[in-house]
């Protein structure tokens, strides 16, 4: 059954800004598409912008997932231990991840296979996600399994979360400090509205 999915496996970093703009950078090592990154903007009008390094990328990730906006740009993100930076002009965001906190603990329980299990994820999305969304600041929005914009099945095992302070500029002008996020209407599921990387492997059936 491994065969008829799409693995993409990596990280989810976000954060939303006193100027209104959110953002949600997905950091993929291990693809169908080889490794890469892209960026997910919610303008404080709404406006829905990807930027992506292809037309290939751009063109899948524009399939699944909604906007009004496509760029080709490069996009670059460096991680370490405890910093990430994305790069994807007209973009700079910075994050400084705080140690691994109650949540990263409980989630490190589960063993891989259990995570990746799309039973599991069915029941945690519909039985825990009311117990774990205090832990992640809230967002009713936030799913582990749903439909994409094209109609395929995705999953999303959860394998680690980091809270995280956040800044960003576009242009070079500074967007101002990390605020509560709103929905940014990207796909089923939302992001935390707290700035977080998130260890995923988002599964999208062929």
């Amino acid at each position: 059954m491994g065969g008829n999915l799409l693995r993409f496996d990596g990280w989810i970093f976000g954060a939303a800004f006193a100027s209104g703009d959110r953002f949600v950078a997905g950091r993929w090592p291990v693809s169908p598409l080889g490794s890469f990154a892209d960026v997910m903007w919610a303008r404080p009008d709404g406006t829905r912008v990807l930027l992506a390094p292809t037309e290939d990328i751009l063109g899948f990730v524009g399939r699944h997932y909604v906007f009004e906006e496509q760029r080709v740009t490069p996009v670059h993100v460096d991680v370490t231990a405890r910093r990430l930076r994305v790069a994807a002009p007209p973009l700079v965001m910075e994050l400084d991840m705080d140690p691994p906190g109650t949540l990263s603990w409980l989630l490190s329980l589960r063993p891989r296979w259990l995570r990746t299990s799309r039973p599991w994820i069915a029941v945690e999305d519909a039985a825990l996600r009311p117990l774990v969304t205090p832990l992640l600041g809230g967002g009713a929005g936030i799913r582990a399994r749903g439909r994409t914009n094209a109609g395929a099945r995705e999953w999303y095992a959860i394998h680690a979360y980091r809270s995280a302070t956040a800044r960003a500029w576009l242009e070079g002008v500074d967007l101002g400090h990390a605020v509560p996020g709103r929905a940014g209407r990207f796909g089923f599921s939302e992001f935390p509205p707290t700035p977080a990387a998130v260890r995923v492997t988002s599964m999208i059936e062929r």
